[in-house]
C-alpha cells in the first residue's frame, strides 16, 4: 500500500485529468462528443478533504468508473454545465489568468486601524 503524505488538516494532494472544452462550446453534453475525437487534457494539481477523496475512491471502485480522474472529469462537467444553465450561458473566457494557490482573507485589521487616536 502507498503511504500518501497527509497535510495538518486531513487533506491530501493529488494529481488529476481535465478535459479542454469541446471546440469553442462547453456544453455540448459528454455522450453527444465524438469517440473519434481525442480531448486535450493538462494535469491539474488539486486538494481534496480526505473523507471525500476517499468516498471518490469507493464510487470508482463500486461502480465499474474506469478511472478517478474519469470520475472527477464527469462530475465537474456536470456542475459547470449546470451554473452555466443558472447564468443562462456560457461564462465569457477569462480576461486574465486565474490566482495560484489559496484566497488570502485577512483576519486581523490593518494595525493602523487597530490603534484608537
Amino acid at each position: 500500500m502507498i503511504k500518501i503524505p497527509r497535510r495538518a488538516n486531513n487533506e491530501v494532494s493529488m494529481l488529476t485529468a481535465v478535459e479542454a472544452p469541446y471546440h469553442n462550446s462547453v456544453t455540448v453534453p459528454a455522450q453527444r462528443r465524438p469517440s473519434a475525437v481525442r480531448l486535450r487534457k493538462q494535469r491539474v494539481t488539486i486538494t481534496l478533504p480526505l473523507a471525500l477523496l476517499e468516498r471518490l475512491r469507493n464510487a470508482v471502485y463500486w461502480t465499474g468508473h474506469a478511472t478517478l480522474a474519469r470520475l472527477i472529469a464527469d462530475a465537474l462537467d456536470i456542475a459547470v454545465t449546470k451554473m452555466e444553465e443558472a447564468n443562462g450561458r456560457s461564462f465569457p473566457q477569462r480576461l486574465a489568468p486565474l490566482k495560484r494557490g489559496r484566497p488570502r482573507i485577512r483576519t486581523r485589521p490593518p494595525a493602523a486601524s487597530a490603534r484608537s487616536v
